[in-house]
């Protein structure tokens, strides 16, 4: 395996070696083991993982519920849009 292959391995199957097609494992553990690059992206790939998968950096629950159903209690405003008189104003989605 190559450096670039395994770039291409990292980012479609991620930092675990584990979760690999069995033989791009085998073939990435061996390529870590002469290849500073190859641990250089492997370290590389573990970090943006690990910062995307904390917890404390997800919206609460019900965020997206919150917003819409504000969005729907308030009053039509007579600013959301610009259109030609030619075209129709759309109606309420709800």
């Amino acid at each position: 395996m190559t450096d670039e292959e395994f770039r291409d391995h990292l980012d479609r199957y991620g930092g675990d070696l584990a979760l690999w097609p069995p033989p791009a494992a085998r073939d990435g553990r061996r390529l870590l083991l002469r290849s500073v690059r190859a641990q250089a992206m492997l370290d590389e790939a573990t970090a943006i993982e690990l910062a995307l998968s904390r917890p404390g950096d997800r919206p609460p629950a019900g965020l997206a519920d919150r917003i819409f159903e504000a969005a729907f209690r308030s009053e039509p405003s007579d600013r959301g849009f610009d259109l030609d008189e030619e075209m129709e104003r759309p109606g309420r989605l709800m």
